[in-house]
């Protein structure tokens, strides 16, 4: 095996394969990344099982053949090269040899053959995705995934049909629900009862949605959702098992409303809870008419308190929420204003962007 390369697009290739390579390394060939140089071509795969990834690049080839070597350790060598080509070569008892200039390294490989074999991308049947649709669904859901490993089901987003060819990802963490309906395909495929992707397995979507291209080709099979953008190609395992009833913790009687700027209390809710309980972050929000009061307190620090104008009538409303939640939502907001629905102060909230009807936020109150 002997190729020629420019160094700028292999470090992009090698990047991108790098997040999605096994980090615990428990099984060392997961920790490599395979090169498979055909014709004119060199194709990168790397894969922890969950998530794989395929890119493929134009060569100079001199040789063809497969090797695999650690992808880290690919990446730093190449990483620290100047921008010029460099020449990959294969060499007696699996070493690899890389040339740059007057530099040289020889490193290591494992056998090819041991590297996980990846699905026939090419055999599947794609259909057409708005990148944007789908880069906008993925930053509103994704940082509402739960972490927590016990609830597995909940440790990605729901992906699901609706009526007039509209699509919906969900996530929640049990303390708050992030929701959003959009036009993803122009041909929308069969999904009878959604689909649950994980919540990395959604990061390397997202980055994958990251060149510049405006449609992505989607194919759903046995459990795996397949991604193919130019040259690049991703699978990812979904998550089996039921995603619960969201619907049920969507309020259907929220009869206050408050409008307030949103960098206005962006701005406040930073501030103010920087003396936050550490743990709780906990916020006191106080409306009453036509005025929020945000305080903070905390026992071992002290307290804080900012009053903003906002659009708000009716009797006193105070109600507790957790400030990193509301910060959350509030950073991936671009309406000018927000408004949020409110019961009382033991009901969840609603948020949402003045002009961002389709994704609907619900927070959980807390007691403070």
């Amino acid at each position: 095996m002997k190729f020629t390369i420019h160094r700028d697009p292999l470090l992009d290739a090698l990047q991108r394969a790098l997040s999605v390579v096994e980090k615990k390394n428990t099984v060392q060939i997961l920790g490599n990344v395979l090169l498979s140089v055909t014709e004119n071509e060199v194709s990168l795969s790397a894969t922890d099982l969950e998530v794989g990834i395929q890119i493929t690049i134009p060569v100079k080839t001199q040789e063809t053949g497969k090797v695999t070597l650690s992808a880290k350790q690919l990446h730093d060598i190449v990483k620290e090269l100047p921008s010029r080509d460099l020449v990959l070569s294969k060499k007696e008892n699996n070493w690899v040899e890389i040339l740059s200039g007057k530099s040289k390294f020889n490193i290591v490989s494992l056998a090819a053959d041991e590297f996980p074999a990846l699905p026939a991308f090419h055999e599947k049947t794609y259909f057409d995705a708005r990148v944007d649709s789908l880069s906008e669904m993925i930053d509103r859901t994704e940082f509402a995934v739960s972490l927590d490993a016990t609830r597995y089901h909940l440790n990605g987003v729901f992906f699901e049909a609706l009526e007039n060819n509209l699509m919906r990802m969900t996530a929640t963490d049990g303390h708050r629900l992030s929701f959003v309906d959009a036009e993803v395909f122009l041909n929308a495929p069969e999904i009878k009862r959604g689909i649950i992707i994980p919540r990395k397995g959604l990061s390397e979507l997202r980055k994958v949605l990251n060149h510049g291209q405006s449609s992505v080709g989607l194919s759903f099979e046995r459990g795996y959702l397949f991604v193919k953008l130019g040259q690049s190609y991703l699978f990812i395992r979904l998550i089996e098992g039921e995603y619960p009833d969201y619907k049920q913790v969507v309020p259907k009687n929220s009869d206050k409303t408050m409008t307030v700027g949103r960098e206005d209390l962006l701005s406040a809710l930073r501030r103010v809870s920087l003396l936050a309980n550490e743990k709780s972050r906990g916020v006191k929000l106080s409306m009453s008419n036509n005025a929020l009061v945000i305080a903070s307190s905390n026992p071992d620090v002290g307290d804080a308190c900012e009053e903003l104008d906002v659009q708000f009538s009716g009797e006193l409303l105070e109600v507790g929420f957790n400030a990193k939640y509301l910060l959350d939502c509030l950073a991936i907001t671009r309406s000018p204003e927000v408004v949020f629905s409110l019961k009382d102060k033991l009901s969840p909230g609603i948020m949402r962007g003045t002009d961002e009807g389709r994704h609907t936020y619900v927070i959980m109150p807390m007691r403070i």
